[in-house]
């Protein structure tokens, strides 16, 4: 392969890393910055991975039925940086959360704020 032929593909795979990579971080796009919504409710699971844990999260409605939202989080970093690790909730304990909504009115959010008992948690958006 030429020298223009080698330049060009290392670009190609420049530009699809950056597509990925600004795709994986385009919060915006899924959920609604503009509303919080308060949640309350039992943590059903907790999937702490990278890039992001994500968590279950039964939600009481009116009528005596539970609502299972599933909720993405900061990064682990984000998380451990502020003391919380994989064993800090575990299934059955009750949350309060504030999150960002999805878009498409699914029971899914972005937690930016989470209390645990007595301890609250502002978690920002990377």
């Amino acid at each position: 392969m030429n020298r223009w032929g080698t330049g060009l593909a290392a670009l190609a795979g420049l530009l699809l890393v950056g597509t990925q990579a600004q795709g994986h971080h385009a919060v915006a796009s899924v959920y609604d910055l503009n509303k919080e919504v308060v949640l309350e409710g039992q943590l059903v699971k907790l999937n702490f991975v990278n890039p992001h844990p994500s968590m279950i999260v039964a939600v009481p409605n009116p009528d005596g039925t539970a609502t299972e939202w599933t909720l993405t989080t900061a990064s682990i970093q984000n998380l451990t940086a502020r003391g919380i690790n994989k064993t800090s909730i575990k299934p059955g304990e009750s949350l309060k959360m504030t999150i960002l909504p999805a878009r498409n009115g699914n029971p899914a959010g972005f937690v930016r704020r989470l209390e645990l008992g007595d301890k609250q948690f502002n978690l920002v958006i990377e």
